[in-house]
């Protein structure tokens, strides 16, 4: 017979709640059972959809004095093999789908947190405080000399960081920056990791051995009831879903940097689930369990727009969190870390698992036989039928779930309204370019031509001033365009046979591009002259006026000036084509910008093509 039973004169009431969140800390009396200590929160966490539990001193005391963190049991039980970089593509303002490549390499943990000191892998650095606030803290720390040293992005010990940068106003100020720049990198996850830190001798607690109904299965799934260790980096994501069979899971963060929870409550999961179907029409048509597939990522902001609350907590070193049957969860990590964690059943999960859905598109979902379960939990010997497929061990099933794809299939295309995909992209505004701009600049004026309807970029008209005339802002000459510029390949959005590229004034490069794909893709415009991001040349840009080009992580960017902090030599840059993000780039980051409201460049280049050459150039010129 079973051991898995509820204490019905256990009482335990949330201590309080965090934006929606229940946080229990219990005493150790109350929290040493894990399945009854669960039974008795259980309907918190169902209604909220996730539950904080913040251990008891004494539970903590156990493991930092075991050899759980010392230097031989965290590079013998931690192999991070093959992390996955995750591709965020951003469908419509606060709408985003994820894919997640391998990359063929494997980290001890000591080598990750090495890897967390790469720029591209750290946060971008607080704000520049008072001379009281760093006053403050300097007096803090003499008054602390045992210690450590505080660092931005490293110190604590060989496998921590210092985590005190960690302030609820810094994760608030991270938070901000992660949805505003979200699609700016490609965070790297050490996810789907079999294996646990725990010591054998920490019996209550410990995931990797949690007394629950899962301990009944013949076998081990990874993740399901085999822990999973997971190896946080800055902005590393976990997109919307719900557990596997709609399990409840836990996670332990072991140490490092905190995580960002997201949750939509139990009352609100269907309203919920059919806004995600209506925003991505066509993979719900592909597939009705699509939010399994682990890859799609709305913001709370849009959510909430759309009259769905959700709850939101921080997550930080030696804190458990738990995920509840129905209850959709996402977030992400504010920075390197270790977390553990596993699947787990209540009693209470039977009738929910009973009718649970999976998707069929995966070859490996997991399949738990709920049947034969329930006949060890309850200790019946009737015969039963066996039409259940047998249980399935998945080599990669995530708990924060994220899911890894070989290639990189093409987002859904939004409708113009920006927030239900269709397959139908909407109309081109250009003859030259794919690009779609807002009517925010006379750079991206559409200037009218000989055909009443086909309209023209100014930007575009420029680029092909060698081949196009602009009189009275009307373009001329189209047929110069050639069919070979037309059916050339851009390298940056990958398109042929959809508008005219020009190609790279390097002697020996073929590379082509649409010229507004080239604002964006690293392409410097020397007058007649452009060269491909692998052939730049130190010679100063045209101006373009209040328009930046720069470049974070590696990656090439194209935006529009809105604000410039002098103090702290930063730009604040509306990013193109879309305007969607705001972000702060750091003059260091700047490859080319005329910051000019006057639009100098644009009118004597539109005078220039006019046969009236008379005015003057003026700007400010950034350039590094």
């Amino acid at each position: 017979m079973h051991s898995y039973s509820e204490d019905p004169s256990l009482i335990i009431e949330p201590s309080y709640y965090s934006n929606g969140v229940p946080v229990f800390t219990p005493s150790y009396s109350q929290f040493h059972n894990f399945y009854q200590f669960n039974k008795a929160i259980n309907k918190y966490g169902m209604k909220s959809g996730i539950a904080k539990v913040i251990p008891p001193p004494q539970w903590k005391n156990q493991l930092t004095h075991s050899n759980c963190y010392n230097h031989d049991n965290l590079e013998q039980n931690i192999t991070i093999r093959n992390p996955i970089v995750q591709h965020i593509n951003q469908i419509s303002p606060g709408v985003y789908q994820q894919e997640n490549i391998e990359k063929q390499r494997k980290y001890s943990i000591f080598q990750w947190k090495q890897l967390s000191e790469q720029q591209n892998f750290q946060p971008p650095r607080p704000r520049k405080r008072s001379r009281e606030e760093e006053g403050a803290e300097k007096q803090e720390e003499q008054e602390e000399p045992s210690s450590p040293r505080k660092l931005r992005h490293g110190g604590g010990s060989d496998y921590n960081i210092n985590i005190r940068e960690f302030t609820d106003e810094r994760c608030q100020e991270l938070e901000r920056n992660y949805w505003k720049t979200l699609t700016y990198a490609e965070p790297m996850y050490g996810a789907d990791m079999i294996g646990s830190i725990f010591p054998s001798n920490i019996k209550s607690w410990n995931v990797a051995n949690l007394p629950n109904i899962l301990d009944l299965m013949d076998g081990k799934i990874p993740g399901v009831n085999d822990a999973y260790l997971y190896a946080g980096l800055w902005k590393a994501t976990f997109a919307w879903h719900l557990e596997d069979q709609d399990l409840y899971s836990i996670n332990y963060l072991h140490f490092g940097a905190p995580k960002q929870w997201y949750s939509i409550p139990q009352s609100e999961h269907t309203k919920f689930f059919n806004l995600m179907k209506d925003i991505f029409q066509d993979e719900y048509k592909h597939c009705s369990e699509f939010l399994r597939h682990k890859t799609f990522l709305v913001s709370p902001q849009i959510l909430e727009k759309y009259g769905i609350k959700v709850n939101h907590i921080i997550h930080r070193q030696g804190e458990f969190m738990i995920t509840y049957p129905y209850g959709y969860h996402a977030g992400f990590n504010y920075g390197y870390n270790l977390a553990e964690s596993v699947n787990f059943a209540l009693d209470d999960w039977f009738p929910l698992g009973r009718v649970s859905k999976k998707c069929e598109c995966i070859s490996d979902a997991v399949t738990i036989n709920i049947k034969q379960l329930w006949k060890k939990y309850s200790g019946t010997e009737e015969e039963e039928e066996q039409e259940e497929e047998p249980e399935q061990q998945p080599e990669k099933e995530v708990k924060e779930k994220v899911v890894i794809s070989k290639t990189i299939s093409k987002p859904t295309k939004p409708k113009q309204n920006g927030h239900r995909a269709t397959a139908a992209p909407p109309p081109r505004q250009c003859y030259l370019c794919p690009n779609r701009f807002p009517d925010t600049s006379p750079l991206f004026d559409l200037l009218s031509t000989e055909d009443p309807n086909i309209k023209i970029h100014r930007i575009c008209a420029n680029i092909f001033s060698n081949q196009l005339t602009l009189s009275n802002n009307i373009v001329t000459n189209l047929n110069s365009i050639s069919k070979q510029q037309k059916q050339l390949k851009c390298m940056i959005c990958h398109q042929s046979n959809l508008g005219a590229c020009i190609q790279c004034s390097h002697q020996k490069c073929t590379r082509a591009f649409h010229p507004s794909c080239g604002l964006a893709g690293g392409v410097q415009f020397n007058g007649n002259e452009v060269y491909c991001k692998y052939h730049r040349t130190n010679e100063k840009h045209e101006k373009l006026g209040n328009l930046v080009q720069f470049n974070l992580n590696g990656k090439f960017y194209f935006g529009k000036i809105v604000g410039e902090n002098i103090n702290e030599c930063i730009f604040n840059v509306n990013v193109l084509p879309g305007l969607y993000d705001s972000i702060e780039v750091s003059y260091d980051n700047v490859l080319w910008c005329d910051y000019n409201e006057n639009m100098n460049y644009l009118i004597n280049k539109t005078e220039e093509m006019n046969g009236d050459s008379s005015r003057t150039r003026s700007g400010k010129v950034y350039e590094k």
